[in-house]
């Protein structure tokens, strides 16, 4: 056999050195693997947070008259029962309205007025375990 021709044994044959190398996980592979877990800690720690139940309420709605036009400008009310703190607001030209980061465990009370006539009070209790409460507020048709 010439030293330039292969045999066919190291032609099938695989070095002692890769088969080792092979068997355990370079540092390069490492290495890599572990920036990729850094790198999604923090995306799954953001999944986290989306996930978590809201800790304050959310009153919204719409004002309207009993033909179900919506009334924009409107004043809406809303009372805190345990403060005693109002809060008034005004619809916008679609006459939707709302309220955030309410306390919930507050009870309230919600009116809405429109060319001096108001509507009924409604009350949001805290009894009511929605994070979004939805309330459409009707006012009557002025008094002639």
């Amino acid at each position: 056999m010439s030293p330039r021709t292969p045999s066919k044994l190291s032609s099938t044959c695989v070095p002692h050195q890769s088969i080792r190398t092979s068997a355990r996980p370079s540092h390069r592979r490492m290495v890599c693997c572990l920036l990729a877990v850094i790198c999604l800690l923090p995306a799954s720690g953001l999944a986290a947070k989306k996930n978590k139940a809201p800790t304050t309420k959310t009153v919204t709605g719409q004002v309207q008259d009993p033909a179900e036009k919506t009334l924009g400008g409107a004043e809406v009310t809303l009372k805190d029962l345990q403060t005693g703190k109002a809060l008034a607001i005004y619809a916008d030209e679609n006459g939707q309205y709302q309220f955030t980061d309410l306390d919930p465990h507050h009870d309230y009370e919600i009116q809405a007025k429109f060319k001096g006539v108001a509507s009924e009070t409604r009350q949001v209790t805290s009894f009511d375990t929605r994070w979004k409460v939805v309330i459409n507020l009707t006012i009557p048709p002025p008094r002639s």
